[in-house]
């Protein structure tokens, strides 16, 4: 077993305050050096729109203005990092952007308006009607609406629990990044939801996970994709291949002390380049986050 040494640390504590993003910087720093909660809010707030949703880039893979449902998860993932609570004003306004957009047809949001055509972006953020993936991101947002339930309509939140649990017990296709959304959903939703869910959870993570190393080189979801720390549902599962993953991990960090996206734009290449910087910040923080999970950072 590889522990990420002192050195690399320190390596990676250095980029985490000297190069990454101003966001990623502040929740390194309230997630591993008893930063304050206000001063994420506070770079947060430079993505989020008058509208309440978020945009402006906070997706480093696609860059418009315009509030869209998908970079509006992620601003959620931010603030329930730092434990927003229903008071908090930035908290109130993406939930309300949500409601307020939320269309009966899908039934839920599109992942991303036509308006991401404006901007450089990946290829794969092209505007395109909602396919088989509903869950990607909708399973995730109905996460945040338990997660802040005081501020979610019964109607809405009952309408779609009932509609999740039904595509979930109907899928026929087994896209990762649709499980990682529904993986959120059931951290967040209670144990009644949890238990319809589970058996078809399992199943959708059996036909996902990558477990030979050999495969691991590729964009795929690796087992510490899933498995955050020994305390997960599925750590006894894929133990051997999780243990080996962190080892894989450990070995991958780069001179500048980051952690690099395995993917690439083939298109935008200038705007690529910022936007891989930005994405190593999000992915050293990733990285760090699991590795003391593990118990894998000496010393710490």
């Amino acid at each position: 077993m590889k522990l990420f040494t002192n050195e690399q640390f320190h390596k990676a504590r250095t980029f985490m305050l000297e190069k990454a993003r101003k966001v990623d910087r502040a929740l390194y720093l309230f997630e591993f050096e008893n930063g304050a909660k206000e001063d994420v809010i506070t770079e947060l707030e430079v993505f989020q729109n008058r509208d309440g949703g978020f945009g402006n880039g906070l997706e480093p893979d696609f860059r418009c203005e315009e509030s869209s449902a998908m970079a509006s998860t992620i601003g959620l993932q931010y603030l329930s990092r730092v434990k927003a609570d229903e008071g908090d004003a930035i908290l109130k306004d993406v939930i309300a952007y949500f409601l307020q957009t939320y269309q009966k047809d899908i039934p839920g949001w599109e992942k991303v308006p036509p308006e991401v055509e404006s901007a450089p972006r990946a290829p794969w953020w092209n505007y395109q009607q909602g396919g088989s993936d509903w869950g990607n991101p909708n399973a995730e947002i109905l996460g945040y609406f338990y997660e802040y339930k005081s501020l979610i309509p019964a109607n809405r939140l009952s309408g779609l629990t009932d509609y999740a649990i039904s595509h979930l017990q109907n899928q026929k296709e087994y896209e990762f990044h649709e499980l990682l959304c529904y993986l959120r959903l059931a951290d967040k939703a209670s144990q009644d939801i949890l238990r319809e869910m589970t058996p078809y959870l399992d199943e959708f993570v059996n036909k996902c996970i990558v477990e030979n190393p050999e495969n691991w080189g590729g964009y795929g979801l690796q087992p510490a994709g899933v498995i955050h720390s020994p305390n997960s549902r599925y750590y006894p599962l894929f133990a051997e291949s999780t243990e080996q993953n962190i080892d894989a991990i450990i070995d991958q960090q780069t001179e500048d002390g980051s952690f690099e996206p395995n993917w690439s734009w083939g298109q935008y290449e200038d705007t690529w380049l910022l936007a891989k910087e930005e994405w190593k910040g999000w992915i050293t923080l990733e990285k760090l986050r699991l590795l003391r999970e593990f118990n894998r950072i000496e010393g710490l």
